[in-house]
């Protein structure tokens, strides 16, 4: 009898062993995604990743690290720490490029099938792409050339969507005469404060000087200092401006950029300017209104630089990036890649577009369950643009374009330095910055 309790133990322990060995590698590896992804956005991504976690062959599990708009500095950190999480998501192609050129980020271009990799629209994988190397896809994006509107009040006053900068400086100015305030500004984002008016200032260097300006902007080829440059600031704050924004220049720089948009719902103002991503804001923090009877957009209209022709698209997204290089990494970054993750993305987050180019504008449905026409529209204007842009400061060097510019936003708005001023500061921080560009260097200091 003890020889056969000792067998049967015996036998019991191999199989627990056994289940146990079975049950760890069914579960898998534990693999670190640290997020900027903040509220109603991160509970997005979490479902998410949830239905990759489901689907897994793997067992692949995901650990969601959100850290907010703090995400450059913390990650800059765990990398010089030896500490990097195994992903990440920049909506910065210039940090992307930094990172991958000093040889912290892995290339993503053997993760992704022939099947996903096909679906990737040529200009996204130009955006992730380092030295000839794949490094980033982005498996949602946003239109940022947007202007949405308070419907009962453009009705009750009999205003007509403008085809023209021109036309829109003189609805804003008709407004106020109205009696109304234009414009809900909100540039405030923790860390990251001061972006919203860098999107601005981008989408009217398209409009006011077009592509050829914007590119060399962007490239440094055209200096901070340049009169050009003065004037997509000047024209920002003529919107932006005590006359015609909600609260002046104090509460622009007070108020978040989620929650500016709120203005249009409680008479503070009629027009603001914000990406396809405000719509999850709008829906989440504002219950009962309807698309088209209570909000719609308009493009952000074309200037003198479109000559008459259709209006540039400024777009942005969300790149995706790995640290390690193993099985699991590989299989999640094929997941987000492709149809299924960006499908339950673009439901879940009203306002996002996906870029999988498999998917069509029927993926898109309102929280009533009807087609979202909005995003739908907006969609296809940021394919089907003429001229697409993607986001000026995310491609410039993380030191401006998340930083002095950002820094000198903050300074034109609180009116405490002289703008020639603030432009130099801007200057002396992109020769620091870039490597090459035609104004690196002491060319385009001239006057600081």
């Amino acid at each position: 009898m003890l020889h056969r309790t000792k067998f049967i133990l015996g036998f019991s322990l191999v199989l627990l062993t056994l289940f146990s060995l079975t049950s760890s590698a069914f579960q898998g590896q534990t693999i670190v995604f640290v997020t900027s992804f903040e509220g109603g956005e991160l509970a997005d991504f979490r479902r998410v990743v949830r239905a990759f976690e489901d689907q897994s062959t793997l067992g692949t599990r995901v650990e969601v690290e959100a850290v907010g708009r703090d995400l450059n500095t913390i990650i800059s950190t765990r990398v010089a720490a030896g500490n990097p999480p195994d992903l990440t998501n920049f909506p910065f192609p210039g940090v992307v490029a930094e990172f991958a050129r000093s040889g912290d980020l892995v290339g993503i271009g053997g993760m992704l099938s022939q099947e996903s990799l096909a679906q990737q629209p040529g200009g996204f994988l130009e955006l992730g792409t380092v030295d000839g190397t794949l490094y980033a896809v982005t498996p949602i994006a946003s239109l940022k050339s947007l202007v949405w509107y308070h419907v009962p009040t453009f009705t009750a006053g009999g205003y007509a969507i403008p085809n023209s900068l021109a036309e829109l400086r003189a609805l804003t100015e008709q407004m106020s005469a109205d009696g109304l305030t234009p414009w809900c500004v909100g540039v405030e984002s923790g860390a990251a404060s001061g972006w919203v008016g860098t999107d601005w200032m981008e989408d009217l260097a398209l409009r006011l000087h077009g592509a050829e300006f914007y590119d060399g902007w962007v490239a440094h080829d055209i200096a901070w200092t340049d009169a050009r440059v003065k004037q997509l600031f000047e024209e920002f704050l003529f919107f932006a401006s005590d006359d015609f924004a909600f609260g002046g220049r104090v509460n622009v720089l007070a108020t978040s950029f989620g929650d500016a948009v709120d203005g249009l719902f409680d008479s503070s103002c009629v027009m603001h300017r914000q990406a396809t991503f405000i719509r999850d804001f709008i829906q989440n923090q504002n219950e009962g209104v309807v698309a088209g009877a209570d909000f719609d957009v308009f493009t952000f209209p074309a200037g003198p630089a479109q000559n008459g022709g259709a209006a540039p698209a400024l777009g942005g997204g969300d790149l995706f990036v790995a640290f390690t290089n193993n099985a699991e990494v590989a299989e999640f970054i094929d997941y987000i890649a492709g149809a299924e993750a960006q499908r339950l993305w673009a439901l879940l987050n009203p306002g996002r577009i996906a870029t999988n180019n498999s998917l069509d504008g029927s993926i898109y449905v309102g929280a009533d369950g009807n087609p979202d026409s909005i995003t739908a529209n907006a969609a296809a204007g940021l394919t089907n643009a003429e001229l697409f842009r993607f986001d000026g400061s995310d491609l410039m060097p993380g030191a401006v374009g998340a930083g002095s510019f950002w820094t000198a936003v903050l300074d034109a708005l609180e009116g405490s330095k002289d703008l020639d001023q603030i432009l130099c500061e801007v200057e002396a921080s992109a020769d620091a910055a870039y490597s090459s560009g035609a104004a690196t260097g002491p060319a385009g200091n001239e006057g600081c």
